[in-house]
């Protein structure tokens, strides 16, 4: 991939429409050189912004939209997932590794975006609704090479 790629998609706030942006978010990240496990984990990580977005920013409102930009570069890809509500401060919402939220059927979204994804940003935009963007570095090794066993290394285990 020489340039950055960019696909824009503008959704209804609709949970059926969440399978279109993780095939979506998949497909960019395998053109920007991932593999299929990072590919998926990105696919995982956006669609779980968009459901966040859709639930608790839009409150399941098919009026308001959730636009997604995803952006795949040779070395990453960046996904932005704005709705129009409310927003929220990411470090407030409960820990759901607590032992007190084990059993809740909901909060583990911010969890698994955090843990798919190499940095996620969270900022509310006045006005204008929330804003994540997530992103996921790619390292150079060069795409279905095989894994390095050697060695640990000082720079995270990213081959130079």
């Amino acid at each position: 991939m020489a340039a950055a790629t960019t696909v824009r998609l503008v959704l209804s706030s609709e949970v059926r429409l969440v399978d279109i942006v993780h095939a979506a978010s998949e497909h960019m990240a395998g053109l920007a050189g991932f593999g299929e496990d990072d590919a998926l984990n990105l696919g995982i990580a956006v669609r779980e912004a968009v459901i966040n977005a859709i639930r608790h920013g839009n409150r399941m409102d098919a009026s308001r939209k959730v636009d997604v930009l995803l952006r795949a570069r040779p070395t990453s890809i960046t996904a932005r997932v704005r709705d129009q509500g409310m927003g929220f401060d990411a470090s407030t919402t409960p820990d759901p590794t607590s032992e007190a939220n084990l059993l809740q059927t909901s909060g583990r979204g911010i969890l698994l975006i955090r843990a798919f994804v190499d940095v996620v940003d969270f900022k509310y935009r006045e006005g204008r609704g929330m804003e994540v963007t997530l992103t996921k570095k790619r390292n150079r090794r060069t795409k279905g090479a095989p894994r390095s066993t050697g060695a640990a290394t000082d720079n995270g285990g990213i081959q130079q």
